[in-house]
């Protein structure tokens, strides 16, 4: 396993080093800089690549197997055909040899009689014919008989090593098949290993960065209420920036930098389906205040990629709402110490209609 790691590393990493290395020797300062959400997704993006392609390698090499798989068994069930023809044809030598063993034993009872003797003694020439003929069978059907004694032993030894041959050569191919099989088994679930923890460094990272911007967003927001209102008053993230009409996203956009309060249901502080509800109240639709009974109450409920701007979007305990067609970018209130803002991490699996 240590030596597969190994290979799966410099498969895995060998191009991507040489450039981080290339770059690090051109400019020193950015050696040891904090990736950004984007470079480790990018880190990630190549990983997943390679799981995809491991995962097509599994699948033939799994195919490799199961066919060496029947190759063996048919190698097998040609070998058991091969012994039922063996074990036959011992039983016709063994036919043989009793039909020569009894010729041998009847003319030493006989006394040996020559073949001289027994034309010999024919009284006419009719019967000298015949018994030259008869004889002449004997020797002829002892000879045939030895002929294919000896000719089904030869048969019988070349079956025998031409089915060990079969049968080594499936053994074989079924290990090497079983073997490439587990490699690529091991590789994928290393692979999907390292591709679980780089999504969720690039996760943490592009949360953190959104997070510094909803931030200073609520900074802005607030620095330019106070200078406007030129009376020191404190200011709530989104504020009275509330607009009197507009879409589902204007009034998510609105509410932006407010802070997440478990149960909150706005205008100033939210949880996930409490700006989700919130936001299509201003506009006449009730949706319901949770999650799971959004879900129950949709209208329609499709595939993220079908989401257009303003579907809730939703994964069973969290749900925001989507910005851009297909649900990569939506705007959610996260978690406690959050804020209402945007984010692009996949982590939905349907979209919910409610227009």
């Amino acid at each position: 396993m240590r030596e597969h790691k190994q290979r799966i590393s410099r498969r895995a990493f060998l191009g991507g080093a040489a450039a981080i290395g290339a770059a690090y020797l051109a400019n020193p300062a950015i050696a040891y800089a904090t990736p950004t959400a984007a470079e480790k997704q990018a880190e990630a993006d190549a990983v997943r690549a390679q799981v995809i392609e491991m995962h097509a390698e599994l699948l033939q090499a799994s195919d490799d197997y199961f066919a060496a798989l029947d190759e063996y068994e048919a190698a097998t069930a040609a070998k058991n055909a091969a012994q039922v023809r063996i074990d036959d044809t011992n039983r016709k030598i063994a036919a043989v040899q009793n039909k020569l063993g009894t010729r041998a034993r009847s003319m030493y009872r006989s006394g040996g009689s020559s073949f001289l003797e027994i034309l010999l003694a024919a009284r006419s020439f009719e019967e000298f014919a015949t018994n030259w003929d008869i004889l002449n069978h004997m020797n002829q059907s002892d000879a045939d008989m030895v002929e294919e004694a000896k000719d089904l032993r030869a048969q019988i030894e070349e079956e025998k090593a031409e089915f060990a041959r079969q049968e080594a050569i499936a053994e074989e191919k079924t290990a090497l098949a079983k073997t490439i099989k587990e490699k690529a088994e091991a590789t994928v679930v290393e692979l999907e290993a390292l591709l679980e923890t780089l999504d969720e460094e690039a996760r943490k990272l592009l949360e953190a960065e959104q997070r510094a911007a909803a931030e200073a967003e609520a900074a802005r927001q607030r620095a330019a209420a106070e200078a406007a209102s030129g009376n020191g008053a404190v200011f709530t993230p989104g504020g009275t920036n509330i607009p009197s009409q507009g879409s589902v996203i204007d009034y998510a956009i609105s509410r932006l930098g407010c802070p997440y309060v478990w149960g909150a249901t706005g205008p100033n502080t939210f949880d996930c389906s409490g700006l989700t509800s919130w936001c299509y109240n201003q506009i006449g639709i009730w949706i319901t205040r949770t999650t799971y009974t959004q879900y129950a109450r949709a209208n329609a409920i499709l595939p993220v990629s079908s989401a257009e701007p303003g579907d809730v979007l939703y994964n069973g305990g969290h749900v925001g709402l989507a910005t851009k067609h297909g649900g990569g970018e939506y705007i959610h209130a996260p978690q406690t110490g959050d804020v209402v803002r945007y984010s692009t991490w996949a982590q939905f699996y349907c979209a919910l209609r409610f227009r």
